[in-house]
């Protein structure tokens, strides 16, 4: 079931907000508009049908502060696990380390999944699990060179160079964890926040279809979660070796930065159980929890 869109109507008269409304009509930074298109109720319903997906739940918002938001407002009103918001715009959109991420209008795929992990104590596998299914619900829509970067960050790789295009963030409610999903789907380069960001269109210079990318995203979790979560342990040996086959982070010289301000280099050689990327670096080997991960080669 996919239910309709429940649009947005607040303004308020600053630059912050009138930038962000700026970019909820479909403009560039540099002002040029292009129409793009809205996600169609129809047509995700019919792709999720089509991949007989366990979770078929879906929310369709035209703008939010954030599709964790709202996840957060089901998970308080007691909505079953599986349920996942989809959305046109962001106004308040985050990633990783309180970053915030904005993009016009219709020009992106945000997604929030509810989750509720059998084990409450051991949810570090979590992040592994949701990026390798991001990955492979990617690399089988695009037939592309995608790999994931540590922790869960999605990039597209060509002749050397890396460019980010997807990022996943996962908050804790209660019993429940919130996986929320940001892909760059149809920005012009001069409206991507890096130099070394892209988009899907971008890139790939070809049709693709949102919804299709979502429904094969949640086909790919929805199955994938069910086996890990009901698992004797977790992650299994499995999701931690396709995990590892397909991150471009491990074997590579990285410079690591800490949330404190630390900064070094070393080289990445493994992932733990709890999803730790493992490196090792002239004093020896740490596990890092959270980084900022810059590749060297």
């Amino acid at each position: 079931m996919v239910r309709g869109f429940a649009p947005s109507l607040d303004f308020l008269p600053t630059w912050s907000s009138l930038r962000k409304r700026l970019l909820s009509y479909g403009n560039s930074v540099t002002g040029f508009l292009k129409n793009r298109a809205p996600l169609d109720a129809q047509i995700l319903e019919r792709e999720l049908r089509l991949r007989q997906c366990l979770w078929q739940n879906a929310i369709l918002k035209d703008e939010v502060t954030s599709t964790n938001d709202i996840a957060k407002e089901l998970v308080n009103n007691q909505t079953v696990e599986g349920t996942f918001v989809v959305a046109n715009f962001q106004s308040k959109g985050r990633g990783r380390q309180d970053r915030t991420w904005e993009a016009p209008k219709n020009s992106s795929i945000f997604i929030s999944i509810i989750l509720k992990p059998n084990n409450q104590d051991e949810i570090g596998w979590i992040p592994l699990l949701i990026g390798l299914c991001l990955f492979k619900s990617l690399e089988s829509e695009t037939r592309k060179n995608i790999k994931i970067k540590w922790p869960n960050d999605l990039v597209l790789v060509e002749s050397d160079e890396v460019f980010k295009f997807a990022g996943i963030l996962l908050e804790k409610h209660k019993e429940y964890v919130i996986a929320g999903v940001g892909i760059n789907f149809d920005q012009e380069l001069n409206e991507l926040p890096f130099k070394n960001s892209t988009s899907l269109k971008a890139f790939l210079q070809n049709d693709l279809s949102k919804e299709s990318i979502i429904a094969q995203f949640i086909s790919e979790l929805g199955a994938r979660w069910t086996e890990e979560n009901n698992a004797q342990a977790s992650p299994t040996p499995s999701l931690v070796r396709e995990y590892k086959t397909n991150c471009l982070t491990i074997g590579s010289q990285i410079i690591a930065q800490l949330p404190g301000g630390e900064s070094f280099k070393a080289e990445a050689i493994d992932i733990s159980k709890t999803g730790e990327l493992i490196v090792e670096t002239t004093e020896g080997l740490r596990n890092l929890s959270s980084a900022d991960i810059h590749l060297i080669s």
